[in-house]
C-alpha cells in the first residue's frame, strides 16, 4: 500500500471512529442536521408588546407599548401605552386594546392612590370584574373617560384610566386572547430555537476569539452575518459576565440575532446584570431575541444597562429590577415591573436556523468499526480542528424543554482517539525500523 492509500485508511478510520463514538455518547442519539424555521416567535403575542401566562405586577415606570396579563394585576403609579395603544382590535371596535386582564385587577394589593393610565384612546379588556365597577360617567352623572374601580365612586383609587370613552360592556367581563394555547406555542418555540447550532464567535477588541469560561468585566466584539439568522449559544454565567456587548455589524431583519442562554449552570434561576451594548438602539433591538429556554426564574439585576433585545422566557417568573430600560417585546410566565421602562420595540422579524436534532437511535456500541491496520507515515498526523471559542457548543432541546450538552463530550472523546490513533501509528512505525 502506498503512502497515500495509508494516510486515506487512517483518516477514515479516524473519521469513523469519531462519528460512531460520538453517536453513542449523544445520549443515545444520532446528530444530524435539520431546519428549525422559519418562525416568528411573538406571532401568538397577538401585537402586545408585553405578555405574561401568569399575573403580572407593575410598580415602576411605564410601558410605551402594550399589555396582555394571563392572570392577576397589582398595580402602583404606571403609564401604559405612552407611544403606542398597538392593534390588537376586537371585533366591531375602532379603537385598539392596550390592556387585556384575562383574571382580575387586584385592587386590595395595588399601591393606593395610585393610577395606571392607559394612554392614546386605547381600550382596556377584562376577565373578572368581581368587586370591581366600570364607569364611563362621573360623580356628576356628565360622560367622562371609562375608569375600572374598586368602589362605585368615580374618583375612588387605586384605579385605571383610559383617556377615551369606552362603553362598559366593551370592558368586560370578556375573554379575547386563549394564553394557555399562546404559552404552549411559546414553549415550544423557545425549545426548538434552543436547538440551533452555533454560528457566532465572540472576539475581544483585538479580534481574538474569546473562550469560556468568560472573565467578569469581559468586553465582547459581536461580529453578524447578512441573509441568516445568527446565532450565539452561551452559559449564563459567561453572559453575566460580559461588561461591554460590542456589535460591529448591526442586527438586521435579514440577518437577526437570535442568542440562546443556557441557564442550567445556576439552576435555570439567573440573575442577569445586563451588559453595555455598544453599536446598536432600539431600531436594531427588533432584530435580537434572548431566548431563556430552561430557566423559571429571571431577574434583571440593579445596576445593568439598557436592554436590547425581547426577552423571550416563556416559563420564567421574571423579575425587572433595574432602573435601565428594556428595549424590545417582554413574553414571560409572570411579571414583576419595579425597574426603568419598556420601550416600544417589539421583536419584528423571523428566525431560521439548522440544528443539531435526534434522528435515529444507534445501538448501545458503535456499528462502525476501523478494518485493517493503519500503517501511515508518522510524520503525517491527523490533523484536529478545534470547535469555535467562546461559546457553548449546540443546545439539544427537547419536548420538555431539557438541554443536552453532551456535544462538548463528544467532541472531546472524538479528538482523544484521533490523537490516540496517532500515538499508535508512530509506536508501530518505530518497533518496526
Amino acid at each position: 500500500m502506498n503512502k497515500s492509500a495509508k494516510v486515506t485508511t487512517t483518516r477514515t478510520a479516524a473519521i469513523a471512529a469519531v462519528a460512531a463514538t460520538t453517536a453513542f455518547v449523544m445520549m443515545g442519539n444520532v446528530v444530524s442536521a435539520a431546519p428549525v424555521g422559519p418562525i416568528d416567535p411573538v406571532q401568538a403575542t397577538e401585537g402586545f408588546l408585553v405578555m405574561t401566562e401568569g399575573n403580572a405586577t407593575l410598580i415602576g415606570t411605564e410601558n410605551e407599548g402594550t399589555l396582555a396579563v394571563g392572570g392577576d394585576l397589582v398595580f402602583a403609579q404606571y403609564q401604559l401605552a405612552v407611544v403606542s395603544a398597538g392593534n390588537f382590535f376586537a371585533p366591531g371596535e375602532n379603537n385598539p386594546t392596550a390592556l387585556v386582564v384575562d383574571g382580575q385587577v387586584d385592587f386590595v394589593n395595588s399601591l393606593p392612590a395610585t393610577r395606571l393610565q392607559v394612554l392614546q384612546s386605547g381600550y382596556a379588556k377584562i376577565g373578572n370584574l368581581t368587586d370591581t365597577f366600570v364607569r364611563n360617567f362621573d360623580n356628576n352623572n356628565a360622560p367622562a373617560n371609562t375608569r375600572i374601580l374598586p368602589a362605585n365612586d368615580y374618583d375612588a383609587a387605586p384605579r385605571i384610566e383610559l383617556v377615551t370613552n369606552q362603553s362598559v360592556p366593551s370592558v368586560g367581563p370578556v375573554s379575547v386572547i386563549d394564553f394557555a394555547e399562546a404559552f404552549q406555542t411559546f414553549r415550544s418555540n423557545s425549545t426548538e430555537l434552543a436547538t440551533c447550532q452555533n454560528t457566532v464567535v465572540l472576539q475581544d477588541p483585538n479580534g481574538n476569539p474569546i473562550s469560556s469560561p468568560i472573565p467578569p468585566g469581559t468586553n465582547a466584539v459581536i461580529n453578524l452575518s447578512s441573509n441568516t439568522t445568527n446565532v450565539l449559544n452561551i452559559n449564563s454565567t459567561d453572559l453575566d459576565n460580559i461588561s461591554v456587548l460590542t456589535f460591529a455589524d448591526q442586527p438586521t431583519a435579514n440577518g437577526p440575532l437570535l442568542v440562546n442562554v443556557n441557564t442550567t449552570d445556576v439552576g435555570d434561576t439567573f440573575a442577569w446584570t445586563a451588559p453595555n451594548f455598544a453599536g446598536i438602539g432600539g431600531p436594531e433591538a427588533r432584530f435580537i431575541l434572548f431566548n431563556f429556554p430552561t430557566a423559571t426564574a429571571l431577574t434583571l439585576a440593579p445596576g445593568g444597562a439598557t436592554v436590547e433585545g425581547t426577552i423571550y422566557a416563556p416559563r420564567a417568573d421574571f423579575t425587572d429590577l433595574d432602573q435601565s430600560n428594556t428595549e424590545g417585546s417582554i413574553i414571560t410566565r409572570t411579571l414583576e415591573h419595579r425597574g426603568g421602562e419598556i420601550h416600544d420595540y417589539p421583536f419584528s422579524t423571523t428566525l431560521a436556523c439548522d440544528s443539531a436534532s435526534p434522528t435515529a437511535s444507534p445501538t448501545a456500541t458503535p456499528t462502525t468499526t476501523p478494518s485493517g491496520t493503519p500503517t501511515a507515515d508518522p510524520t503525517v498526523t491527523p490533523t484536529v480542528t478545534p470547535s469555535p471559542t467562546g461559546t457553548d457548543l449546540p443546545i439539544t432541546g427537547s419536548s420538555s424543554g431539557s438541554m443536552l450538552f453532551a456535544g462538548s463530550l463528544a467532541v472531546l472523546t472524538g479528538t482523544a482517539l484521533l490523537l490516540t490513533i496517532g500515538l499508535t501509528h508512530r509506536r508501530r512505525r518505530s518497533a518496526g525500523s
